[in-house]
């Protein structure tokens, strides 16, 4: 590809344009470089130029040693097995996401081993959780769902897909759950419970070794869906709602909040995830304080990855306790 000559100004204003792409809205250099139709090589090049220039300063800074301080007070205070607290972006929602998913993904690999029981929430972080997931040997595992899937066609709520993609990310034997996550009937969901196609992962919640889960907030976080509908998300907060776990609604203390739909949705239950021996739990933005605070009086995880302006927050309240 011939590349244009370009007068000075010109590339003044061009290196500035590349720079502002790269640096603040974090395209790629080919994605750049096809906007611009132009070769990958002279994005580099205007990058480079974009430093030598002084249009681009580059700082370096060393977020662990604050990042970890964090975790180990969060860790110690709220007497957790372990706690990680990754860089935040802070403007940047999507890039911190996908930090605690990498961490979350990182953690998994290291931690689970043959013969295992893995069960899968669903959520945001949990599918870029298992996008990530790329373990260096397989586990001879099986992958279960812990709730039920809802009626959002091509979003995160999609279990069996979860499941799917995590089993044969570890080459692992993945179960299914073929049901909605809210039914009918109390009736209705223990006939289902017990039917021969859902038995065999249901029958699993009782002998994880580890699960995955995110905190859900009340009211739900931006881009986030109220999954037990407008009406029941009205109902949970007048009854002191902050938070939910796999559907499973707390308040401010911790306590489970009883309601009727709690009796015909099918969810892993509280205790249930209590009996497991390793809960990772993953959560993310400043909005989750207060519910990730609360979730972690329920004693439900031992396992908490956040990112730093979240981990900030909570400590902000901590201390005052």
């Amino acid at each position: 590809m011939a590349e244009p000559k370009i007068e000075k100004s010109e590339l003044i204003m061009r290196l500035v344009e590349v720079a502002h792409l790269y640096y603040d809205e974090n395209y790629s250099q080919q994605e750049i470089a096809d906007r611009l139709q132009v070769s990958r090589s002279l994005i580099a090049q205007y990058l480079q130029q974009a430093r030598d220039r002084g249009i681009v300063r580059i700082e370096v800074i060393n977020p662990m040693n604050s990042s970890e301080n964090m975790a180990l007070e969060i860790q110690e205070r709220a007497n957790l097995d372990r706690v990680f607290v990754v860089p935040g972006m802070h403007k940047y929602q999507d890039l911190n996401m996908r930090a605690i998913a990498g961490a979350a993904a990182k953690y998994i690999e290291q931690n689970i081993t043959d013969s295992d029981i893995l069960g899968m929430a669903w959520g945001r972080t949990i599918t870029r959780i298992v996008q990530l997931l790329a373990p260096s040997v397989p586990r001879d595992i099986e992958v279960v769902p812990l709730m039920g899937e809802r009626g959002y066609t091509g979003t995160y709520s999609q279990i069996n897909q979860i499941v799917l993609q995590t089993a044969q990310s570890f080459n692992g034997k993945p179960y299914f759950l073929l049901t909605p996550m809210f039914v009918s009937s109390a009736q209705l969901k223990n006939e289902l419970m017990n039917d021969p196609e859902v038995k065999p992962a249901v029958e699993r919640w009782d002998k994880l070794s580890m699960a995955v889960i995110g905190i859900g907030s009340v009211p739900p976080s931006p881009g986030s869906i109220a999954y037990v509908g407008e009406k029941y998300m009205h109902m949970m907060l007048k009854k002191g709602a902050v938070g939910d776990v796999c559907g499973r609604h707390f308040d401010n203390e911790g306590n489970l909040i009883e309601s009727e739909f709690n009796e015909r949705m099918i969810s892993i239950s509280l205790d249930q995830l209590r009996k497991t021996k390793v809960v990772v739990s993953v959560a993310g933005g400043v909005e989750k304080t207060r519910a990730v605070l609360a979730a972690m009086k329920t004693r439900l995880f031992s396992v908490l990855i956040i990112d730093e302006i979240l981990a900030a927050s909570m400590l902000d309240m901590m201390r005052k306790m």
